[in-house]
């Protein structure tokens, strides 16, 4: 019995911090969550790998033309 108490008063937190979030949302007053972590280029990936790869290709050159 305690444990379905302890599930159902879980799920009552999840539906309000829910409710909260959707509130906040609409309301716009959700603009300090993203002061502090802003929003992430769809982008930012693709130039991180590509920026990777090119430093990696520049290291097996220099050291290929070292050795």
């Amino acid at each position: 019995m305690a444990q379905e108490e302890r599930q159902a008063a879980s799920d009552r937190i999840e539906n309000v911090d829910t409710l909260n979030r959707t509130i906040a949302q609409e309301a716009q007053t959700d603009q300090e969550l993203e002061s502090q972590v802003p929003p992430r280029s769809r982008y930012g990936t693709i130039w991180r790998v590509a920026a990777v790869i090119v430093l990696l290709l520049a290291l097996l050159t220099s050291v290929v033309f070292l050795a």
